[in-house]
């Protein structure tokens, strides 16, 4: 299940090229299917009711300080940003100048390949790694997150200096 909202213009643009196909085009086989419906329905209760979202709140200071700590250790890492559960490092050949790496490095590439290596999960994007835990993550898979990602970090920069 998802959602867009679009700004004015967007949206008069898309209303006006509707019009001249007298339909929206859009959707997917399971677009409004009751099942998936109530599934969505039924995780969105789990977050908001379950104590999703207060285990998030409780991670989330501990995810962030991992997650500083390790830019810190790395001279690599240029930037740490993110809130809640979805984070990302930005990767760069300088840190004092911010410098990227030469684009055919496929530096976000190496550090996701080198994580799933490692069975971490992260997704490459540009030239950082964006990482996104699960709602139930516990201290301990926390620990063992920060872990393969310091090992993998360390492996890609060491390869790449």
């Amino acid at each position: 299940m998802g959602a867009v909202i679009l700004g004015p213009e967007l949206t008069d643009r898309l209303q006006a090229a509707s019009e001249a196909v007298e339909e929206f085009p859009h959707g997917f086989t399971a677009s409004g299917h009751p099942v998936g419906s109530a599934v969505a329905l039924k995780a969105i209760e789990l977050i908001v009711d379950g104590g999703l979202i207060d285990r998030v709140r409780e991670m989330t200071p501990k995810l962030e300080q991992g997650l500083r700590d390790l830019a810190a250790k790395h001279p690599n890492i240029g930037e740490t940003r993110g809130v809640g559960f979805m984070w990302a490092l930005e990767a760069v050949q300088d840190a004092t100048t911010k410098a990227p790496f030469p684009p055919e490095l496929s530096i976000s590439e190496q550090i996701a390949n080198a994580c799933t290596d490692r069975g971490l999960i992260c997704r490459p994007l540009g030239q950082a790694i964006v990482l996104c835990p699960p709602f139930i993550l516990t201290d301990d898979q926390l620990d063992e997150l920060l872990a393969k990602l310091d090992d993998a970090l360390e492996a890609v920069f060491a390869a790449v200096a």
